[in-house]
């Protein structure tokens, strides 16, 4: 990411929501007319689940063998061809050494790859919370994340209420990332919904831009509690006709 604080997003998906601004149990999702918007996608990482935290990022790099900087930074920009569902974990992280100029064993990676899903475990419960809310007001919810088979694996043995979203999209299932144009075209055909009638929150500027290109009305991640407003203003909003 372009700084730390955009990477590890501190103070943000980690909090927990008070009494001040808009609880999510402001947010009445009652259907209604004046609905603007036909469904709402959520991006994983960072967003349904919570970021790693700057400690947990530099354990992570100290693991691997990179200080951080520029671990994570590296770990963000070798990932493309793991997250197409084209390299296993041993070929994405042999890629990564090779960029980063280091070397890793067969057993180093299966520890490396282990210490990887157990942080990208950690749900985000007010984020899950948020998308509950506005399923049972009517509207429909999506997932649609950059992520490859393993640790996709991991997420579906861990997380039954995956299966509350309607559609999901998992770019290693697909064979294309945001913030290619194509994902989101397949995340819009299976929900059957019109672009400027879709919600999306991603935390990376990149996949937001992506989906704003491809006609949705996308935000940047900042908290539940930012995200819950954008919807509250959504359903209070004349639709476009």
């Amino acid at each position: 990411m372009a700084s730390e604080r955009r990477v590890y997003r501190e103070g943000h998906s980690n909090r927990t929501l008070g009494t001040r601004g808009c609880n999510l149990r402001c947010v009445k999702m009652k259907t209604m007319q004046s609905n603007c918007w036909d469904a709402v996608v959520f991006d994983y990482g960072r967003v349904l689940s919570h970021a790693p935290t700057l400690v947990e990022v530099r354990e992570f790099g100290a693991l691997v063998g990179v200080s951080e900087p520029p671990f994570f930074q590296l770990y963000s920009e070798t990932r493309d061809e793991y997250d197409c569902g084209r390299q296993d974990c041993q070929q994405h992280w042999q890629r990564f050494a090779d960029a980063a100029g280091i070397s890793l064993s067969t057993d180093h990676v299966q520890h490396v790859v282990e210490f990887e899903t157990r942080m990208w475990l950690r749900v985000n419960p007010q984020a899950l919370e948020l998308a509950r809310e506005i399923k049972a007001g009517g509207i429909r919810t999506a997932i649609l994340s950059n992520m490859p088979h393993d640790l996709l694996g991991e997420l579906r043995k861990s997380f039954a209420w995956l299966d509350e979203f309607e559609v999901q999209i998992w770019s290693c299932e697909h064979g294309v990332v945001k913030p290619d144009p194509a994902i989101y075209r397949l995340c819009l055909n299976a929900l059957g919904c019109e672009p400027h009638r879709t919600l999306f929150f991603d935390d990376r500027p990149n996949n937001v831009e992506g989906a704003r290109l491809a006609g949705m009305k996308a935000h940047l991640f900042e908290s539940a509690e930012q995200a819950a407003a954008i919807v509250r203003s959504g359903v209070e909003c004349s639709p476009e006709i």
